[in-house]
């Protein structure tokens, strides 16, 4: 796959190509797979990213135009990586795994398993511990009240006298930080 044929950006960019975004996705999809694994996405993620960049692609390949020197697997290489970094920026504002959700190493060996979960268990808690004076009693404790004793938002809110969407304000400041602080290291 060293080229593109033309004819093929020519069909996508039309409507009602069906049989051309098949051939597109047969051909570059394996290709998306692999940038976004050298990434240091895991295959899943991977997957999910590859989507986005097809559904991307519907909107940007109409207005494609190959610059001088440019060729398109460059091109799209860019648009990978960019859904990469948006792809990495969104997945920073969600939950971290719970204790059983640190269990997924792909190594089938227990023991390296469970090296893994305790890797990961120690570098959330210490990253914890990093970011404890980044935020006051009042968020630290909702935010241990709803993630680490198990508490509903209703009960912990009724604590603390806060609203429950302020207990969840609470919960994405201190996993966004956290996230900050230990990203690329549970990854």
């Amino acid at each position: 796959m060293l080229t593109t044929s033309p004819t093929l950006l020519d069909r996508l960019r039309l409507p009602n190509q069906p049989e051309a975004w098949a051939r597109f996705v047969h051909l570059y999809t394996p290709l998306m797979l692999t940038w976004a694994q050298r990434q240091g996405l895991q295959e899943a993620d991977a997957a999910d990213l590859a989507q986005d960049v097809l559904i991307k692609l519907v909107r940007l390949l109409p207005t494609y135009e190959k610059g001088n020197g440019q060729s398109f697997r460059g091109w799209l290489n860019r648009v990978t990586a960019n859904q990469c970094r948006d792809f990495r920026r969104r997945r920073a504002t969600r939950a971290l795994p719970t204790a059983d959700g640190l269990s997924g190493a792909d190594d089938e060996s227990p023991v390296a398993e469970l090296e893994e979960v305790e890797y990961r268990q120690a570098i959330v808690r210490r990253g914890l511990e990093l970011i404890r004076p980044d935020f006051s009693e009042k968020t630290w404790k909702a935010f241990t009240g709803l993630m680490l004793d198990g508490r509903t938002a209703a009960e912990v809110a009724t604590q603390l006298g806060m609203t429950e969407n302020a207990v969840y304000m609470a919960r994405h400041k201190v996993l966004t930080r956290l996230r900050e602080e230990i990203g690329g290291l549970i990854e």
